[in-house]
């Protein structure tokens, strides 16, 4: 079974673009509730937000220096494009990031090897 981990805001990359009213939203519910609940999924080597994008960023906002995530290797999930005209793979995914060069909003997806749901409990204040 998966662990969550908390691993520095400062060390992870984001793989595509984020919409900014999403992140205002969920600032302000994060805020409000006090506690953060989902973990980020990430690529274990590199730090890539596979799924959190806007949480990273409501990270930021907040100015935590740990979130809770979940770890994985490229070779285990399987990731494809939303959108036709742009080619998503892992060396992609990997290289563009790195690169600084990412995605648009809304074009890689990944599929985890198990459901990912794990939920968690952290008060804002146990992350800073």
């Amino acid at each position: 079974m998966r662990e969550i981990k908390l691993v520095e805001v400062a060390n992870l990359r984001h793989i595509e673009d984020y919409g900014r009213k999403r992140v205002i939203w969920l600032y302000e519910k994060i805020l409000e509730e006090g506690v953060w609940t989902v973990p980020l999924k990430l690529d274990d080597t590199h730090g890539l937000v596979m799924d959190g994008q806007h949480r990273m960023e409501v990270a930021k906002k907040l100015g935590l220096k740990y979130v809770p995530a979940i770890l994985y290797r490229y070779d285990e999930v399987r990731v494809w494009s939303l959108r036709e005209n742009y080619e998503v793979t892992p060396e992609l995914v990997v290289s563009r990031s790195l690169a600084e060069n990412i995605y648009p909003y809304k074009t890689a997806k990944h599929e985890f090897p198990d459901s990912g749901d794990l939920m968690c409990e952290y008060s804002l204040d146990e992350l800073k």
